[in-house]
């Protein structure tokens, strides 16, 4: 059976390409396809163990069994390294408003813009997500800092070399068509378990360059009262970091290296 490989993030950088044709034997598995990828890429190896897999377009379940998961020929497996997610596309109030969505539970707003994300695009969520049965507005702001986070497994030794520059930029990658359905499902699942403590969320993403301070991410929770939308803004970003495939290439003066996030990494 011929599968396409899609890769993503370090996996396309140090492969240089984004697609990978392979030959399986008939009833291979996703597991069996994963190892024999890394079969011949000793110098990615790091990474299999935190590897997740979308199949034909669907981002798989972290507690599904890759050793279960038939392929058949033509199928197109993405693989997907650990995430590390937080002239402009920037959306108006109409265009955002068009983005609400009403789910069990309350109201919701997903999204992933190019960057750099409008100054504006906080006051707009807010407006939109809160009603006036809302006492509490928790807003997140995500923004590049200078100081560099968890390198990406098999990065250890090139983030090392830059362990006293300053992060100039970050780039933010994000794979389309998976991205911001997961982002929508974060935010669906913490409403419909809310029980009506949670009115809404609204949270935007960017994709590509974010200079030193400016914001990557805004995330806006509106509740009846504060404790619940604390606790649900909190469960949000930590979901996005670790479930949702967005990727951060941090670069230095002198070079770049991938990141990844600490929650997405498997024990």
């Amino acid at each position: 059976m011929q599968i396409t490989v899609r890769l993503f993030a370090i996996l396309r950088s140090r492969e240089g390409r984004s697609t990978v044709a392979m030959q399986v034997p008939s009833g291979a598995t996703a597991a069996a396809l994963v190892d024999r990828f890394f079969a011949d890429r000793s110098a990615l190896v790091a990474l299999r163990p935190h590897i997740r897999v979308a199949h034909n377009g669907t981002l798989i379940a972290r507690d599904v069994e890759l050793a279960e998961l038939a392929l058949s020929d033509g199928d197109e497996v993405a693989l997907l390294p650990p995430a590390s997610g937080g002239a402009a596309d920037t959306l108006g109030a109409d265009e955002l408003a068009a983005s609400l969505a009403h789910v069990a539970g309350g109201r919701r707003i997903a999204r992933i813009l190019t960057a750099p994300l409008d100054a504006a695009t906080e006051g707009r969520l807010a407006a939109l997500i809160a009603s006036e049965g809302d006492g509490a507005v928790v807003t997140f702001v995500g923004r590049t800092r200078a100081t560099p986070g968890t390198p990406a497994p098999g990065e250890e030794a090139t983030a090392a070399r830059f362990a006293n520059e300053r992060v100039v930029g970050l780039e933010y990658e994000v794979a389309a068509g998976l991205a911001e359905p997961a982002l929508a499902a974060i935010c669906d699942v913490i409403l419909a378990t809310a029980n009506g403590a949670i009115g809404g969320i609204g949270v935007v993403h960017a994709e590509g360059s974010v200079p030193l301070g400016a914001t990557s991410l805004v995330a806006v929770v509106a509740a009846p009262h504060r404790a619940a939308a604390y606790s649900a803004s909190q469960q949000l970003i930590d979901a996005l970091k670790r479930d949702v495939p967005i990727w951060k290439l941090e670069r230095f003066e002198s070079g770049e290296v991938w990141s990844a996030n600490a929650d997405a990494l498997r024990d």
